[in-house]
């Protein structure tokens, strides 16, 4: 068991963009135990390296010039392949996309757009994968790999709180849409009897954001306002059931998170039940 686990980490990259493959390969030289064995910028040769060849993990960009990465996942599930552990690189922010590509396969997704996303960054999830390689023990409840699950489950519920702000409205584009992702998040991670908006969650997206609480406040109440008196009244409910005062034509600030915060409570209970 101990000469298994010195084995290599295995990395089949699937890159069309060969200034990217070049960035990943000069880093890899730099980081013993993990090893880009095949990589390749064709769907179809992806697939064929796969059907001959195990890997422990792949690094898929979606966007290929010969085929794409979705289409490449479906085929893996279909054919029965020994799935490696996926992690989906991609300039996409459909979440219908990612959506589908988590249900095929994608065990991580970075969206290259984000600012956390780096060559870096990827192979630094790939060395803390290492130890629960192919080619080491079992260990699918080793704390690590339980907060890979727990991280996969949280970019799924931060995509999804994202794409209902946009459904109400709430623009990308608008400073208080970053600000009002965070702070429902934050709220929603937090004991409700112990943590008020304004004092605790409003200082804490500042810092995040490098901004000031003021300016917090301000941004995330002007992306409500956006939403409730420009969006589309149906849909806008469909997405926030929640009653407010009419007279003032919008929740508060602290109303709408809280009440969003309690819709995420709710999804996370799903997720972990399996029911989504």
């Amino acid at each position: 068991m101990e000469a298994a686990a010195t084995k290599d980490m295995m990395i089949l990259m699937v890159e069309d963009e060969k200034y990217v493959v070049d960035q990943y390969r000069s880093l890899v030289e730099k980081r013993p135990g993990i090893r880009i064995v095949y990589d390749t910028g064709s769907e179809k040769n992806a697939l064929r390296y796969l059907s001959h060849h195990k890997v422990d993990v792949m690094i898929l960009d979606l966007e290929l010039k010969e085929g794409d990465g979705i289409s490449l996942l479906s085929q893996i599930e279909e054919q029965g392949m020994d799935v490696p552990f996926t992690i989906v690189v991609t300039n996409t922010v459909s979440n219908v996309t990612l959506s589908y590509a988590r249900m095929h396969g994608a065990d991580y997704v970075y969206q290259k757009m984000n600012a956390g996303y780096s060559p870096v960054r990827v192979l630094s999830l790939v060395e803390k994968l290492s130890p629960f390689s192919r080619f080491a023990m079992s260990a699918y409840e080793h704390p690590l790999v339980l907060e890979f699950a727990r991280d996969k489950e949280e970019t799924i519920i931060r995509n999804n709180l994202m794409t209902e702000l946009e459904m109400m409205g709430i623009k990308r584009k608008m400073v208080g849409f970053n600000y009002l992702v965070e702070a429902i998040l934050l709220y929603a991670n937090c004991p409700e009897e112990n943590v008020y908006v304004m004092i605790d969650i409003y200082p804490e997206v500042a810092r995040i954001m490098n901004t000031s609480t003021g300016n917090v406040e301000k941004s995330i109440r002007c992306a409500i306002e956006a939403a409730f008196t420009k969006a589309d009244i149906m849909r806008l409910h469909r997405f926030y059931p929640f009653p407010y005062q009419e007279d003032r034509g919008r929740p508060t600030n602290t109303e709408f998170i809280e009440n969003m915060a309690s819709r995420i409570r709710i999804h996370e209970q799903e997720l972990t039940a399996g029911l989504v």
